[in-house]
């Protein structure tokens, strides 16, 4: 009995330690309403200087604009609040058409986003393209593999691993070539009008994303067809005020028609000439990308010193081209980071950044998560999704101290089912205390997207909340630059070229003004702070 009742007092002792430290007022103290309200008032204002970008200096021009949006997202939110109709907690598959018709939605695609840091190459484009294009292209021929996977593939001749048909021969079948080319699209895209029954948890829809990527990867890796999807998606980028991107990409190996395969070296040879040529076309619409390899996590060590080799190869060959290196798939079946970290360290000790995708679960406490802690330890540049860093708070210390950001991609974690409401999206609280994100669509063409805009309306109407504005929105553009992978001087030209294109959307405020549906001489709502106004125009710093 004297051992628990000693346990007991020792508990109660912490616990009033614990106490102790928690401040109250005084013996004595009177608390009068007005103590009260001035403490409320002390506590909302710290917290709105603490949201992303409330830092931001917005000129007089630019408060012009940014009344123009709050006027929509304050109609928004107010809808939303009353019947519950929030489009960001509805899986974004079955709300597209609605938030195109937001007004929030439409201003933000005109505003320019700076770049996107986390895509995947072959979901870069929309599927709806990809069918009413590729598949219409001779030599194309298609099949089923053992495991109900479709598969693509250009031949001049067909071989005799698969059943192979003719593309144009299936579709000629049908009395109306729409059914087959919308059975290509459901195959090439995981849009579908009920998700929660199709995609009922994680796995499920992971193991059908998976045969999405099998059916997409030998359709756009014969070379001219690569040449044309990433030429394509660069414009769909380009078309969404988007200047600069990088894209992940596992590399298979690009193939000629007659079956001819070339090297790896060869293959980001083609990406690259295709990039340039692109920009080359629109030098006033585009600024560039580059491509990080990211092959598959879920193999043994061997192969991952082989990843390593050619990545060493390939950072040499296209030292500005090939911005670094990353591991990809679901990461709650693949291996973590820990277990190649003997042939991971070789690429810090190369100076080779990486960029790893990292706590992408839901779970806590296990090895997925942990990838959080080994990709600090590795030293990424960014983290991948970082969904699980707010559960690592020694982790999340570390990112902020060295200045990691997090790549979230808002959309692609609903639709992979970590999230189901986006306003529950960990990010939120990263946004909250002004922690570094940026902010990416991952895969838009899986899932009927284009662009940043649709992933950016998301962040900014689950993520910021009632009061984040056109400051949080400009600080999201700016921080996509900062964190790039370029080196400054090339940093330097991309922000001077967004600076650029910021002005001259923020001189479209009249037309935005007069286009638009909302009530914007309505007052501002009271509980929001309002920014400092300054008269001149954004301007980059300089690079000393």
């Amino acid at each position: 009995m004297m051992g628990l009742a000693w346990e007991v007092c020792c508990l109660l002792v912490v616990a009033a330690g614990a106490r102790a430290r928690v401040t109250h007022p005084p013996a004595g103290h009177t608390f009068n309403t007005s103590d009260y309200l001035q403490q409320r008032r002390a506590i909302l204002a710290q917290e709105q200087t603490d949201i992303l970008g409330q830092d931001q200096v917005l000129s007089a021009e630019e408060e012009v604009v940014n009344k123009i949006l709050m006027a929509a997202k304050d109609a928004e939110m107010e809808d939303g609040f009353q019947t519950l109709d929030f489009l960001p907690s509805k899986n974004f598959m079955t709300v597209i058409q609605q938030i195109e018709e937001s007004q929030v939605f439409k201003i933000i695609r005109q505003m320019p986003k700076g770049a996107a840091l986390h895509l995947h190459d072959t979901a870069l484009a929309s599927a709806s393209w990809v069918v009413q294009e590729l598949t219409y292209w001779p030599h194309l021929y298609m099949c089923y593999d053992t495991d109900d996977h479709l598969l693509f593939r250009f031949f001049e001749k067909p071989d005799t691993s698969c059943a192979w048909e003719l593309v144009s021969a299936v579709r000629s079948n049908y009395v109306d070539p729409s059914e087959f080319d919308a059975m290509l699209f459901s195959k090439l895209s995981l849009l579908t009008e009920d998700p929660d029954e199709k995609y009922p948890d994680i796995n499920t829809v992971w193991s059908i994303f998976q045969g999405y990527f099998i059916a997409i990867t030998d359709l756009v890796m014969y070379r001219p067809a690569w040449e044309a999807y990433l030429y394509h998606s660069l414009g769909e980028f380009a078309d969404d005020n988007v200047l600069y991107v990088e894209f992940r990409g596992t590399l298979p190996q690009l193939y000629e028609l007659n079956g001819t395969r070339l090297t790896e070296e060869e293959s980001v040879a083609v990406y690259r000439d295709t990039t340039q040529r692109f920009v080359n076309d629109n030098p006033d619409r585009f600024f560039g990308a580059r491509f990080i390899y990211a092959p598959p996590r879920g193999v043994d060590n061997a192969t991952v010193h082989e990843y390593v080799s050619l990545m060493k190869r390939l950072k040499k060959a296209f030292p500005d081209f090939v911005a670094g290196f990353d591991l990809v798939g679901q990461e709650d079946k693949g291996e973590p980071l820990i277990a190649f970290v003997d042939e991971l360290l070789q690429l810090s000790e190369a100076d080779i950044r990486v960029f790893y995708h990292a706590g992408e679960t839901n779970w806590m406490g296990m090895e997925t998560d942990d990838n959080i802690i080994d990709a600090l330890l590795l030293n990424a540049s960014r983290i991948g999704h970082g969904y699980a860093l707010v559960k690592h708070p020694e982790a999340k210390a570390l990112a902020r101290e060295r200045d990691v950001p997090m790549e979230v991609c808002p959309i692609s974690n609903q639709v992979l089912r970590l999230v189901e409401d986006l306003r529950n999206h960990p990010a939120a609280s990263l946004v909250a205390e002004g922690f570094p994100i940026v902010v990416s669509p991952d895969d838009p063409g899986a899932w009927g997207a284009s662009g940043l805009s649709y992933d950016m309306y998301e962040a900014f109407m689950a993520f910021g909340g009632a009061k984040a504005d056109l400051r949080f929105l400009k600080q999201l553009a700016i921080n996509s630059i900062n964190y790039s992978s370029l080196d400054d001087v090339t940093e330097y030209d991309l922000m001077y070229k967004w600076v650029e294109k910021w002005n001259e959307f923020v001189a479209k405020a009249p037309t935005l003004l007069a286009e638009s549906t909302v009530n914007l001489t309505a007052e501002a709502d009271p509980h929001i702070t309002q920014s400092s106004t300054s008269t001149t125009t954004y301007a980059p710093p300089m690079i000393v």
